[in-house]
């Protein structure tokens, strides 16, 4: 496979204009497409950084090196320091002595308090969303145009088109919620979860987790809100925390063939295969 320059990333199949920087008023919640925005050099190292981690091509605890991921993907030092402050603050990269940058630990405790935030999050914008739903049904379009994708990577057993189709859903949960406020803090969760639950999906059945979707949505529809709040929390909490993420990190640890945790070891092709 030959070098992807960083410029080529969004043409990459990526559907990387459908994050509006905003949060929509009424009217816009309302169409089938969101505002585009400019996607810059950062985001696009960031997306294939996201989009590797969720693959499973670099590992929880994997060293991360600055000057090897600008070689990866042709870029200068510069954006690539800028998309790892980004993932720093976002808590995606840790930053300790003497162990250097690396991806975030996914142990039981941090992850139980990131799914019970994102469960809770989600549970009070669902109470916005009814009633938008109940003043205009086509509030909706957003989350089944992301069930379309989900099902269509599903189809195709792509695991981190379904973790990112899986975001998006729960972002136009949170955005047709109409809070900016909890948008923002959800935001501030997302790109950790698509890892997290694409990391999830390389174990987990595929088929099962966009029909699991599918039952949510109807819940959300048709249900009373503690039916809903249960259901959001069996499927945010629950069954996540009945992912062995330990076994998952050692089946794609031994698919390297080595005990290296070092992602940019020599081949140095994960993430542009990533980005392709």
């Amino acid at each position: 496979m030959g070098r992807m320059r960083a410029e080529e990333l969004t043409t990459s199949g990526k559907r990387t204009g459908f994050r509006p920087s905003g949060v929509p008023d009424r009217q816009q919640s309302e169409q089938r497409m969101s505002a585009l925005r400019p996607i810059t050099l950062v985001d696009q190292v960031v997306d294939a950084f996201i989009k590797a981690a969720a693959e499973g091509q670099i590992l929880p605890g994997d060293r991360v090196v600055e000057a090897d991921i600008a070689n990866e993907l042709n870029v200068s030092r510069v954006p690539v320091r800028e998309a790892l402050r980004l993932l720093e603050s976002q808590g995606i990269v840790v930053n300790t002595p003497y162990r250097g940058m690396r991806l975030m630990e996914v142990d039981g405790k941090r992850l139980h308090q990131i799914l019970t935030v994102r469960s809770s999050l989600e549970q009070l914008a669902v109470r916005g969303l009814k009633a938008a739903y109940r003043r205009h049904p086509g509030v909706l379009s957003e989350m089944e145009a992301a069930l379309t994708e989900m099902k269509l990577a599903a189809q195709q057993q792509d695991a981190f088109a379904l973790a990112r189709s899986d975001t998006a859903f729960h972002r136009a949960l949170c955005r047709t919620g109409g809070n900016d406020v909890l948008l923002q803090i959800w935001e501030t969760l997302a790109r950790k979860l698509t890892i997290i639950f694409g990391l999830a999906a390389l174990r987990e059945d595929i088929d099962w987790i966009y029909r699991d979707h599918v039952e949510l949505f109807r819940l959300i529809k048709g249900a009373g809100i503690r039916a809903i709040d249960r259901a959001l929390h069996d499927h945010i909490v629950r069954y996540t925390e009945m992912v062995d993420f330990d076994a998952v990190i050692a089946q794609q640890r031994s698919k390297r063939g080595r005990p290296s945790i070092d992602p940019f070891d020599k081949p140095r092709s994960r993430l542009r295969q990533s980005a392709a």
